[in-house]
């Protein structure tokens, strides 16, 4: 017979309950009772019951921030969720992760998880987003051919901004065939050269406007190249479309406004930069006219061959100035060098020479009485000249 304790009991039929595949992904469908949000941590607790039975759930603060409406007890609700077991008190609940009023239906669920599910994969990160050309030369449009909302768009389009080419690809926009066109259309335009895409329909409910929620047709809008406005519905309507397009406009009309400039403000702005550029013209002519004026009264011009006289007896003398002050440079010059060459001559050996004195010369340098040999030839420097010599004797004084 096996013997465990509480604890373990509890860790094995919690272990148990979480490897189960098939709850971990549960819908649940029931009423609130005693709910309770925990001021502290922000968790929610309540039991799901229904006519026979109940079970304990739980939402954790993350979740429960996202709910989007305020539980109230006897609200009936389709909770996503999955079972466990509270160790300690050994009871299990469920871990509700999206919760829906049950008004909305299991498609509201669908689409809540189908939601989660893309922006988890950067289908809505408004990094990848691209920026919308000032002014395009072709817009391509993805929208039925007999619907309002292509009207719309012509109309605002002449009206707005006429040079600009319109490419339309026909679609479905509502039925169980309209995701698979609308994904063919937008791979069209988004080859054909557009320099920015909309892709629109005009107002419906919900189930009418469901087609610009299918994943397929969320994942086309998120991998067109060419930057793309979403313009589904009416003002209030928002498709999963609308978060992975690069921008959102709220009518075909305003999708039209939004990816065109307005001709008729571009046409203010072009008279009001002709007036300024005009006013700029107008203002430098005067400016250059006072200056040519100016120019035109200056002497040189009165009275040119005055002015050249004026200059030639300036010139001669800037002339004469310079050649008195290069002649008294260069006295000075001689005068310096004169006293150096007397002084030079003054420490010449040839002075010592004239006093009577002579100099010995031998082929290779001697400073002492030492180096000298008997016999050794040397030459003698007179004043006068020049003679032979053999030394006879060497005395070397200490």
């Amino acid at each position: 017979m096996l013997t465990i304790t509480v604890s373990q009991l509890n860790r094995y039929l919690k272990a148990t309950l979480e490897e189960n595949d098939k709850l971990r992904d549960l819908y649940v469908r029931g009423e609130i009772a005693g709910f309770v949000q925990h001021s502290g941590s922000g968790h929610c607790y309540f039991r799901l019951v229904d006519e026979q039975s109940g079970v304990k759930a739980v939402i954790f603060r993350q979740q429960a921030e996202l709910l989007g409406f305020e539980p109230q007890d006897g609200m009936a609700v389709l909770a996503r969720c999955s079972l466990g077991v509270y160790e300690r008190d050994g009871a299990y609940q469920l871990y509700v992760r999206e919760l829906v009023p049950v008004g909305e239906g299991a498609l509201a669920v669908a689409l809540a998880h189908r939601k989660a599910k893309l922006e988890k994969m950067g289908v809505f990160d408004p990094v990848r987003k691209k920026p919308l050309p000032l002014y395009p030369s072709r817009i391509g449009v993805a929208t039925s051919s007999d619907g309002a909302a292509l009207q719309d768009i012509v109309a605002v389009l002449k009206r707005r901004f006429p040079a600009t080419v319109l490419v339309h690809a026909s679609t479905l926009v509502q039925g169980a065939g309209a995701p698979s066109t609308i994904c063919a259309a937008l791979e069209l335009l988004d080859s054909a050269g557009c320099d920015v895409l909309i892709l629109s329909r005009g107002g419906g409910s919900k189930e009418d406007l469901s087609a610009f929620d299918d994943e397929a047709v969320v994942l086309s809008v998120f991998a067109c190249k060419t930057p793309l406005i979403c313009a589904v519905g009416h003002q209030t309507d928002y498709t999963l479309c609308d978060y992975a397009a690069d921008a959102r406009a709220p009518t075909p009309s305003a999708a039209v406004e939004l990816a065109t400039p307005d001709r008729e403000e571009l046409t203010r702005r072009l008279g009001e930069f002709s007036q300024c550029f005009e006013g700029q013209a107008i203002w430098m002519i005067k400016d250059r006219r006072a200056a040519l004026e100016a120019l035109s009264t200056h002497t040189a011009l009165r009275s040119p061959h005055s002015t050249v006289n004026k200059c030639k007896e300036r010139l001669d003398i800037y002339t004469k100035a310079l050649y008195n002050s290069t002649r008294i440079i260069m006295q000075g010059h001689a005068a310096r060098l004169g006293r150096q060459a007397a002084r030079l001559d003054s420490l010449s050996p040839l002075k010592v020479l004239e006093r009577g004195y002579c100099l010995a010369v031998r082929d290779e340098q001697v400073h002492t009485a030492a180096k000298l040999t008997v016999g050794d030839e040397v030459s003698l420097r007179f004043s006068d000249g020049q003679a032979k010599a053999e030394i006879l004797e060497v005395r070397v004084e200490q």
